[in-house]
This record gives structure tokens, sequence and C-alpha cells, in this order.
């Protein structure tokens, strides 16, 4: 059963020059488990990502969280600590090679919360790029 949710993403970015980022958001969402694996489902304002109706999708299965985002853009990558990871990134000005080698993947989800949380190097064309953090917490709206 899905349940609705509030997405809470705190991301933070450090970058190959010196200079950091940091980026918070607070969205509805739904959250539901299904094949022994929780997903959370929200749309990215176009505020935060730059483009018109992208829905995220968070799979937490033990040990990997896939992110997929589809809409005016498209990307399928994995998060396994370890394990280098290679997608293509399309959006309306073209495609880029995103790789990405997680140092940390951890969640802790039950059927009303949790949290997402991913350390990693993200590099574009086998270039680094810069050094991400990202949290992701979920709360279950009126829970009964």
């Amino acid at each position: 059963m899905q349940k609705k949710v509030t997405v809470q993403i705190l991301g933070s970015q450090k970058y190959s020059e010196g200079h950091e980022d940091q980026q918070e958001l607070s969205v509805p969402g739904t959250f539901y488990e299904r094949n022994n694996a929780f997903t959370v489902v929200y749309k990215e304002p176009k505020s935060v990502s730059g483009f018109e109706e992208v829905t995220t999708f968070l799979t937490c299965k033990k040990g990997c969280v896939t992110l997929n985002r589809k809409g005016s853009v498209d990307l399928l990558q994995e998060f396994q600590v370890g394990v280098r990871s290679i997608s293509k990134y399309s959006t309306p000005y073209g495609k880029l090679w995103l790789r990405v080698l997680p140092q940390r993947v951890e969640s802790d989800l039950t059927a009303q919360r949790g949290r997402i949380s991913l350390e990693y190097d993200l590099f574009v064309d086998d270039n680094f790029v810069s050094h991400n953090l990202l949290w992701v917490t979920i709360k279950e709206d009126n829970p009964q």
C-alpha cells in the first residue's frame, strides 16, 4: 500500500575546484514496500532540477540504492559501496555519461519512515566532478 509522505532532501557537493554547494528541499511524495524493497517517489520542482516534470524514484534493497529519474530527463544510477556504476544521463540538451563511486550507502527504513544516506564521488565522462553527500528523510503524513 502506498503512503503519503514528506521527503526531506539535503545534499552537498565539494567540487574539484574547491568550492562547495548545498541544497535543501522538502516535497510531498509516496512511499511503499514491494518485493523486499522500499521505494519513495516524488516530483522535483523545476526550481531545483531546472527541468519540467521530473519524477524521482529511490529504491532501497539491502546494500543498494537505485536512483531512477524520469520525465524530461532520464537516469538510472545504482549505488553500492565500492562498486563503480556507469549510467547515461539524458537531458533535453544532450546526453552525459555519469559514473559514481560510493563510499557509503546506508538506509534505515520502516513501513512509516526512515533515512537514506549516500556518500560518493561523481565523474562525468571519466573526469572527477565532485564529492557528494546526500541525506533523504522520509516521514509518513498523518500516520494512523
